[in-house]
């Protein structure tokens, strides 16, 4: 019979245990300044010129108590079937920024509404992302007072 060798031979396997993480939650406005970054470039590769297609989003989780919210969101999505008899209708797309209270009643506010390129022109003004910030705490502050 074949003896094991209870020593692990290639050190493969090293278990530490939990270790502390040093790093701080992001903040809204470093999502913000990220998500626009970060959405312009995903819409440059899946926002069609035309037709429909998936919303493109980005999340942030909340964890600072001092805000009335859950989750936010910086998205880009088609126009609601309700517009479908206005002109342009396959071409025009919604920026939205999107704020989930702590008992997930959303609150959301049209940024933007365009084309592709209008959308992008958007993403890409300088001092977006604040206006991005002070969108979501105003957001964030309806929930709280609804």
């Amino acid at each position: 019979m074949t003896e094991i060798n209870p020593v692990n031979q290639y050190n493969t396997i090293n278990f530490k245990g939990t270790q502390k993480m040093d790093t701080q939650p992001e903040t809204i406005e470093d999502f913000a300044k990220s998500a626009v970054k970060n959405l312009s470039n995903r819409a440059e590769r899946e926002v069609p010129q035309d037709g429909d297609f998936a919303p493109v989003i980005e999340r942030y989780v909340n964890h600072n108590p001092d805000v009335y919210a859950n989750e936010m969101r910086l998205q880009i999505v088609p126009l609601p079937q309700s517009l479908k008899n206005e002109p342009n209708y396959n071409q025009l797309r919604y920026l939205q920024a999107v704020v989930k209270s702590p008992l997930e009643q959303p609150n959301r506010c049209v940024l933007a509404c365009g084309t592709k390129n209008d959308i992008l022109k958007t993403l890409n003004e300088e001092n977006f992302a604040e206006h991005v910030t002070a969108k979501f705490d105003e957001l964030a502050e309806d929930l709280r007072m609804n």
